[in-house]
């Protein structure tokens, strides 16, 4: 099993085969289900070639992100205020943190697609999925007396 930041920088893994160690590289963008061949790492007999082992990799589920094929999505809060005149926001990528623009008006669910900013293709690595951002809107709970007038006056405008 493999983390998604390994699976997204590629890797090794360490295995042994009758006393032998061999590290095996998983190329960037490998997922669930990618077979990795290691040529003839089965040792070979008196009447036969050595033969051929293939691993399955799989790839641990990330808290951060969720993986559909090679775009990733993830959630962020913002606050109601950021959401309604716009902001700027910091958001954990897999190659690290990004600014990201928050337009003014920003709805509770909107995705905001970040380009390039998923995983890397399996077949050409520097190719690259996208991250979708999806916004969550955070209300405030307690609102002071004069921030309730406040709200009260932008209905009645």
């Amino acid at each position: 099993m493999i983390s998604l930041a390994e699976a997204y920088q590629g890797t090794a893994r360490r295995v042994e085969i009758d006393a032998r160690r061999l590290e095996v590289k998983i190329p960037p963008g490998a997922k669930t289900g990618t077979k990795v061949r290691v040529a003839n790492a089965i040792p070979a007999s008196a009447s036969a070639s050595g033969a051929d082992l293939y691993l399955v990799i799989r790839v641990a589920e990330d808290n951060r992100f969720d993986r559909k094929g090679n775009d990733l999505h993830t959630e962020v809060a913002i606050d109601l205020y950021t959401a309604v005149l716009g902001g700027e926001i910091t958001v954990p990528t897999l190659a690290g943190n990004v600014l990201l623009t928050i337009p003014a008006g920003t709805q509770p669910g909107q995705s905001i697609r970040l380009s390039g900013r998923g995983m890397p293709h399996l077949s050409a690595p520097q190719t690259f999925g996208d991250l979708f951002v999806h916004i969550k809107v955070k209300l405030p709970r307690n609102l002071t007396p004069r921030q309730k007038e406040l709200f009260q006056q932008l209905s009645r405008e």
